[in-house]
């Protein structure tokens, strides 16, 4: 059963939604905070010329009135030249516009022919903007950076009259705002493509993250209806022996010991898949854990082999063990114990009275590598792709004789990938096959 094509629809497009707004909020931020940077750094040296500006205004400020006696040649020599009167009008870079308390503009005289005159003594002076950081304002078609001051004492003319009182500063930075402006544009164009190609990425990596959603989902699926299919044989089978026992109350236990050997088989049957299932249910999650501990390999392979031996002796098989491992290896004991018992007892299902099976260990480039071999009837190629698949059976025609559930191999693949290892799948020769395993040390 696969997933709705509505519900598949649904997650795309809100993966893809999310994936658009994440990537617009991060080029919104990245380029306002790039534009605003840049352009704090241009405006940088034009509020520091204004500064400078002002600096010497108050400095000016602070000498007082000029002395309005007559000079000696010497004293004409110490005058200073802010007492003509208010011929402040740049400092090369800087214009500066006088005002009286009134707010009337003093010197507009001052600007020559070639300066921001016409532009500058439109000006209107408001105390409100007094003091605060510098702005920009557009007069004329130019933009000028602008800062107004109160001179504290007060600027005086010649004549000793304390007149200017406060002095707007500005300097043209028309050249500077479109500059700006053009690497705004550019910013926003670069971005806007980007943006374009976000889109794209966003798309496709919606797709790709629903890949492995639309891959659990048939996997569950699959696992549900396989697990429905392999419960419903043997309930079948023991509601079956239950209805014949009921049909025949005055029977007696050894009447009716077949049913009930059949049925406590698949009850066995059932206890064992659904203690696979559980396992399996667990893996993905962090409720099962590995606990490694140091382990001497050589006696741990033969405690756990020697039943299997017994019950190959008694099966007319021969299992050999072969170990060369002269050191302690940490690995989980029970998880170990209870791969090799999947492994083994698969070995002994598939193989026929005269096979051989064999465990062997040794230490390779420092890793543990353990087979399990049999000379059994073998797994085709096929089946080599799909051996570790959950609830897949070599055998398709139904028979189960062999019994089994299709989940002992998936339960021993996720026990070696749980020790960072592998496990792999070859073919025995002349027959047979050959389970390997490779752990970390």
């Amino acid at each position: 059963m696969m997933m709705p094509q509505k519900i598949h629809r649904q997650q795309l497009v809100k993966g893809f939604i999310w994936q658009v707004v994440s990537f617009v909020a991060i080029f919104a931020v990245l380029g306002t905070l790039i534009y605003w940077t840049y352009a704090r750094s241009v405006y940088d040296s034009t509020d520091s010329d204004l500064a400078q500006q002002g600096r010497i205004l108050m400095a000016q400020t602070r000498l007082g009135p000029p002395d309005t006696k007559p000079a000696s040649d010497k004293d004409s020599r110490n005058k200073p030249a802010f007492q003509a009167d208010f011929t402040i009008s740049s400092n090369g870079r800087v214009d500066t516009l006088l005002f009286n308390d009134a707010g009337d503009l003093l010197n507009s005289d001052a600007f020559d022919y070639y300066s921001n005159r016409t532009a500058l003594t439109t000006m209107n002076f408001k105390k409100s903007k007094v003091g605060g950081e510098p702005r920009t304002v557009k007069l004329g078609g130019n933009y000028y950076r602008v800062q107004t001051i109160a001179l504290q004492d007060g600027l005086f003319n010649n004549s000793g009259s304390k007149a200017a009182d406060y002095a707007i500063m500005a300097k043209n930075i028309t050249d500077t705002v479109t500059n700006l402006q053009s690497f705004g544009r550019v910013l926003w164009w670069t971005f806007g493509i980007f943006g374009l190609l976000a889109l794209a990425v966003s798309y496709g990596i919606s797709r790709l993250n629903m890949r492995p959603i639309m891959t659990a989902w048939q996997q569950q699926q699959d696992f549900v209806d396989s697990a429905a299919h392999e419960l419903r044989t043997p309930l079948a089978v023991v509601q079956g022996k239950l209805e014949t026992l009921l049909t025949n109350p005055t029977a007696t236990i050894r009447d009716q010991a077949n049913n009930v050997i059949l049925s406590l088989a698949e009850i066995r049957r059932l206890n064992q898949l659904t203690s696979n299932m559980l396992t399996l249910a667990k893996t993905g999650s962090a409720m099962t854990k590995i606990e490694k501990e140091p382990t001497d390999i050589a006696v741990f392979l033969h405690d756990m082999s020697e039943p299997y031996r017994e019950l190959a002796e008694f099966e007319e098989k021969t299992l050999t063990l072969t170990v060369d491992v002269d050191q302690s290896v940490n690995v989980d004991q029970k998880r170990l114990h209870q791969l090799l018992v999947l492994l083994l007892d698969n070995a002994l299902k598939y193989t026929d009275a005269g096979d051989a099976l064999a465990v062997k260990a040794t230490i390779e480039r420092r890793r543990l590598q353990i087979e399990v071999a049999d000379t059994g009837i073998g797994i085709s190629d096929e089946g080599k792709k799909h051996i570790f698949d959950r609830f897949y059976r070599e055998d398709k025609t139904g028979n189960r004789s062999a019994g089994g559930t299709g989940l002992g191999l998936s339960i021993a693949e996720w026990i070696v990938q749980a020790h960072d290892g592998k496990i792999s799948v070859t073919d025995n020769q002349p027959k047979g096959t050959i389970f390997k395993i490779i752990l970390p040390l």
